[in-house]
């Protein structure tokens, strides 16, 4: 699915937080949005998902496929989310139903959008928790029985379930070690590109956007200051902003003779383990 934002301002209570925003995404494209916390980079998420609050207001335009869904309904919108558009949030533990096992979990958007029989929404659901690494033993589990990269797969696998053409990945591994991160993003980024969607991928670490996405925008207090290819920014940021977010993954996660792409810690101690 194609995404083209043009001019989107987002106020809440009459104070600025997104303004003049303009971002593309191509079909079965990655694109990356970074920016220090504060920054705006979930209000933008939210209004891509019909979510925002019910105090703002939002001009401009959000495309997906030359359709703008500013102006949707809320039942335009709650049939845009799932089937179409899906997210991965930031805190897996907040994000999933409490009440409900990983099987009814992964099952409900399927239910709400698709005519399936309980059957067949069961064989899915096992077929899409099988990819992303969890046994079928974990289905009648509850969200607090497991750990934060199970939540965190069990979120992954209630966003792509329904096969949505975006995916929106809202800073998805900032909760988990830096093991658990790399295994997430490597996993989210082969089935994004397995099932041939695109995705926003949002964060605050360009260590995490080198491996998840092709280009990318800088956000600084609501503006897009900086945008262009992951890898050529992460090696000649321009502006200040983007300087210090790459600055600061150098400092966290970078290997001193890595300039082109990052490579997280003990990467080099799992792969001696393995030659053993």
């Amino acid at each position: 699915m194609s995404v083209d934002i043009q001019g989107l301002s987002i106020a809440i209570g009459g104070v600025p937080i997104i303004s003049g925003v303009d971002l593309q995404i191509a079909d079965h494209s990655r694109v990356g949005l970074i920016g220090a916390s504060g920054s705006g980079k979930s209000m933008i998420a939210r209004a891509m998902m019909g979510l925002l609050p019910m105090a703002s207001t939002c001009v401009g335009s959000i495309r997906y496929d030359g359709e703008d869904i500013i102006g949707m309904n809320e039942s335009e919108l709650a049939d845009l989310r799932g089937r179409y558009v899906s997210m991965v949030f930031q805190n897996p533990a907040s994000a999933l139903n409490p009440v409900l096992t990983v099987m009814q979990q992964v099952t409900l958007p399927l239910a709400l959008h698709f005519d399936l029989s309980m059957a067949q929404r069961k064989a899915r659901a096992a077929a899409m928790l099988a990819k992303v690494g969890l046994d079928s033993s974990i289905s009648s589990r509850f969200p607090h029985e497991l750990s934060g990269g199970q939540q965190q797969r069990v979120g992954i696998a209630t966003a792509l379930v329904s096969a949505p053409k975006l995916i929106i990945a809202d800073e998805p591994t900032t909760s988990l070690d830096s093991i658990t991160q790399r295994q997430i993003v490597r996993l989210l980024v082969s089935l994004v590109d397995e099932a041939g969607a695109s995705m926003l991928f949002i964060t605050h670490d360009f260590s995490v956007l080198a491996h998840a996405t092709d280009d990318c925008y800088v956000l600084d207090a609501g503006h897009i200051v900086e945008s262009g290819s992951t890898r050529v920014l992460l090696k000649r940021p321009c502006t200040p902003q983007a300087q210090q977010l790459v600055h600061a993954a150098r400092e966290l996660t970078l290997h001193p003779d890595s300039d082109e792409k990052t490579v997280w810690r003990h990467e080099r101690h799992e792969r001696h383990e393995k030659e053993r």
